[in-house]
């Protein structure tokens, strides 16, 4: 096997094991529900309490904001990217559309969880 064979062979084997890497940095993750949440939402009872679960939905919105974006940025570099033979980059660039896609949806359903918390809030002060 010539040099130039070899090398090609590495070159090719890095790539894919970039492109695998690259690619489970965006499966690796997912919309997730506030920390303890749970447990807020059954002993909410005060104005306070809901003010609190809608502070926490917020920042998970924001949090889901963030990945939205960074998923966004990779598809655009998988996109830009032409060193994935056989059109792999096109794939890896439509997962990371979708997860964006995902976690977009996951940011306006917090916020909109946020909102009726606040509400909830809202009409304890009545």
């Amino acid at each position: 096997m010539s040099w130039d064979q070899r090398w090609s062979d590495w070159a090719a084997g890095a790539l894919v094991v970039a492109a695998i890497l690259a690619l489970g940095a965006c499966a690796a993750e997912g919309p997730v529900t506030p920390a303890g949440v749970e447990q807020k939402i059954e002993a909410a009872h005060t104005p306070g309490d809901h003010e609190e679960i809608a502070s926490l939905y917020e920042q998970q919105a924001g949090a889901d904001k963030a990945a939205a974006e960074r998923h966004q940025r990779l598809a655009r570099t998988y996109q830009r990217s032409g060193t994935i033979k056989g059109g792999g980059q096109v794939n890896l660039a439509r997962h990371c559309e979708n997860l964006a896609r995902v976690y977009q949806q996951a940011a306006a359903e917090n916020l909109a969880l946020a909102e009726q918390h606040r509400q909830m809030a809202a009409d304890a002060r009545k």
